[in-house]
């Protein structure tokens, strides 16, 4: 019955519009809504053709089914259903991977109320299918060497199609299974080469098709490897550094405590035989993955995602969790699922959803995260953002004669850009729409001489964290706002036009 209680719960967080990063929306569901309805959005630079750094197989696997026969609904429910889904799909594959591997009540409770699941989990990150993948296969790992005097013919097929869209998913997904892969060669594989052939035949086979359907989908002339593309590009720490770089230990001592939370403090070493610790798949995994994805300069929280699971079916707790540690997770996991969940950047999402019907002449968009323009459902729709020549942000690639079915993403320039974006388009006589976060508002001050800014619409349920100052009040405030922007010059003609 509890856990029943925490799955509704989680559900109901799963469901919000929070907005958590930018590639839960550019690597998947923008690229679907431009495929499937025909609409202009943000291509990110993965699925340029030029670069073909990104598969469309995981994708079209995932949505496709709710691209093609939701189609027609609003985009907010849209990317509700998505996220239900994604939810949904997770809570089969931790239980299949505990009912494979080993039940454990505290895995079972730990999982089901972490805000990894119902915040993360349920969003359209390649990380959130990365972590279903990741298992399945281990399930199938467990079985392999469980049951070794099987053939496991079927599994070793499914072993092969997961593993190889695991790799066309994300490229990070070898890290995580290269330690559990050589135990199960060598108890199991090494011992039965007709199914080692099977599974070969079924992972060459999947790579092959996916290979020639991602040439399709590019439309390219030479066959599409999205994967070697990718690889290729993250070997670059020039490439990386566009994107931000960490310290080796960024992992260890920041993002996995961020990931498990507090129960961590409670977590008790392991007292099993060198032997035991050779076939648990899970902390083979947390080893090899963690170990691995430290050796790469650029490291997010998100990338440790499938590790939050297996991290709680492998831990055993002191006793003081249970008379302290257990109240004290169900805070965290309730206030990090309110603010990661339901309120984090969520304003974009609600504000787009109120928009929907409005007729779309320029947006600019401003200290947010950048507009998932899938969520326009614009024929004609032209996006544009920044530039940076020598470390200068710029806006060379916005055109300001377009004045209508423009949305302009500024991200976070300084006010002197603003002050020239705006300036341009309203010398073209554009009627431009403004929208940034209250937590901003004193920097938006400062163009109060040179603009009106006019309120026409705005969510308070929208929290901003990136632009946080201890010296400035007014940026912990919460809450997006819409405005209408006019010249100083003419705010009286406007006010006359509003009175009448």
């Amino acid at each position: 019955m509890r856990w029943f209680i925490w799955a509704a719960l989680g559900c109901l967080v799963a469901i919000q519009p929070s907005y958590i990063h930018p590639d839960e929306h550019f690597q998947s569901l923008e690229i679907l809504a431009i495929k499937f309805g025909q609409i202009k959005g943000s291509i990110p630079w993965e699925f340029d053709s030029a670069n073909a750094a990104r598969s469309f197989i995981p994708l079209y696997l995932n949505y496709g089914f709710i691209f093609k026969f939701f189609d027609h609904v609003r985009p907010r429910l849209l990317l509700s259903i998505v996220r239900l889904q994604n939810f949904l799909t997770y809570l089969w594959a931790y239980k299949f991977a505990l009912a494979h591997i080993g039940h454990s009540y505290e895995a079972d409770f730990l999982i089901s109320t972490s805000y990894i699941t119902s915040c993360y989990q349920s969003h359209s990150f390649s990380n959130s299918l990365e972590t279903v993948l990741l298992l399945v296969v281990l399930s199938l790992y467990n079985d392999l060497i469980r049951l070794r005097h099987k053939r496991h013919c079927l599994e070793s097929v499914l072993l092969g199609i997961t593993i190889a869209l695991g790799i066309f998913n994300r490229i990070t997904f070898p890290v995580f299974i290269v330690v559990p892969s050589f135990i199960v060669f060598w108890q199991f594989y090494r011992k039965s080469l007709f199914s080692l052939a099977v599974f070969t035949a079924a992972l060459l086979c999947s790579i092959a098709a996916f290979i020639y359907t991602d040439t399709l989908l590019y439309n390219s002339t030479h066959y599409v490897i999205a994967p070697w593309n990718n690889l290729r590009y993250n070997l670059d720490v020039s490439n990386l550094a566009q994107h931000g770089l960490h310290p080796w230990y960024t992992h260890f001592l920041i993002n996995l405590p961020q990931l498990v939370g507090p129960s961590i403090l409670f977590v008790q070493a392991p007292r099993r035989s060198l032997r035991t610790l050779a076939n648990n798949m899970p902390l083979l995994s947390i080893y090899s993955g963690i170990t691995l994805l430290s050796i790469f300069k650029h490291q997010e929280l998100r990338f440790l995602i499938p590790l939050a699971p297996l991290f709680f079916m492998c831990s055993h707790f002191r006793e003081s969790w249970n008379k302290i540690g257990v109240y004290i997770w169900i805070a965290f996991n309730l206030f990090m699922g309110i603010i990661m969940g339901c309120l984090h950047q969520s304003g974009v999402i609600r504000l787009l959803d109120a928009m929907r019907q409005d007729k779309l002449e320029v947006h600019v968009w401003w200290k947010t995260y950048s507009p998932p323009t899938w969520m326009y459902a614009n024929k004609n729709l032209v996006a544009s953002t920044t530039n940076f020549v020598n470390d200068t942000e710029k806006v060379e690639n916005v055109d300001f004669s377009i004045v209508h079915d423009h949305v302009v993403d500024l991200k976070g320039c300084d006010t002197n850009l603003l002050n020239y974006t705006l300036t341009q388009f309203l010398s073209q006589n554009a009627q431009v729409a403004l929208l940034a976060p209250k937590s901003v508002s004193s920097l938006l001050n400062l163009l109060n001489t040179t603009f009106r800014f006019i309120p026409t619409r705005s969510s308070n349920l929208h929290l901003d964290l990136d632009h946080i100052d201890i010296a400035d009040s007014a940026s912990w405030s919460m809450g997006l706002i819409q405005y209408n922007v006019i010249r100083n010059d003419y705010a009286h003609y406007y006010t006359s036009i509003v009175n009448n």
